[in-house]
């Protein structure tokens, strides 16, 4: 299969500090070819200053997707995103998850037809995370064996992800476990996103938004495979999130597992 061409989302809300490390590791990308978009829920003006003076410097395009602040709305600016978006592959990135220098070489890799790609995280600590932020540390160049030493210290939760195994057939092995992909880093197909109606706008707080995505999908026919090692991200450490919407959006996943939904019961991308 000729391999597709990638339209980059990163999501992002008020953390310009963080999207500042994660544009830093994009520029530096071994694979340069890509469409980038920041699907903006709602930030201020400090991040929409951050991009026009990144764009000027580094001399990319960058779609900047934004509405107003009007709570959590990470699955409506995802879908505005991906509507945006101009090319065949969908790679969605956190704001807060770093990607390192062959991120899009390997989802490129990855991709194929009918199936949803889960890559991993590395989770940094708050240490780690204060330390990387204030100095601006170039993490997407971490090697191995800083990393492992960030794992003896106990400033990292794990460092098999980083670790380059072939896994080839072994990459299809979880076909329809929703559980293997994470909304902070995976990538599917835009005609298969936009079949199933992208992410349901229903959920409007944190919480399972991806998870029901990628149930829907299953059950549309796409099958889940497996990114690990590759495509790996640091995930810097934050407060969480309010969680006060989790248990409905939880209900509302375990609904469409037991329903068998294929379509967003809410979506700018099919109303």
């Amino acid at each position: 299969m000729q391999k597709p061409s990638i339209s980059l989302i990163v999501s992002t809300y008020n953390q310009p500090d963080f999207l500042r490390l994660v544009l830093c590791a994009l520029v530096n990308q071994t694979d340069r070819n890509f469409e980038l978009l920041i699907a903006d829920d709602g930030s201020n003006e400090e991040t929409r200053t951050l991009l026009d003076k990144f764009e000027q410097k580094q001399q990319i395009s960058v779609k900047h997707i934004w509405h107003e602040d009007n709570g959590f709305q990470k699955s409506q600016i995802l879908n505005k995103a991906a509507l945006a978006s101009t090319n065949d592959y969908l790679v969605f990135l956190d704001g807060d998850c770093i990607p390192r220098t062959k991120h899009i070489k390997d989802h490129r890799a990855l991709a194929k037809k009918s199936r949803i790609v889960g890559c991993s995280r590395i989770l940094l600590d708050e240490t780690l995370m204060a330390h990387t932020r204030n100095n601006q540390l170039e993490a997407h160049r971490w090697s191995l064996w800083k990393v492992l030493g960030f794992r003896i210290s106990g400033h990292v939760n794990r460092i098999a992800p980083l670790f380059r195994i072939p896994l080839v057939s072994l990459r299809g092995v979880a076909p329809k476990n929703w559980k293997k992909v994470r909304g902070c880093n995976f990538a599917m197909f835009k005609e298969d996103f936009l079949r199933i109606g992208g992410f349901d706008e229903s959920f409007t707080g944190w919480g399972y938004e991806d998870s029901e995505l990628v149930a829907r999908a299953i059950n549309s026919g796409c099958l889940v495979r497996l990114g690990d090692y590759r495509g790996t991200v640091f995930h810097l450490w934050h407060p969480d999130a309010s969680r006060g919407d989790e248990q409905s959006n939880k209900k509302s996943l375990e609904e469409t597992l037991q329903l068998g939904r294929k379509t967003a019961r809410s979506s700018s991308i099919i109303d």
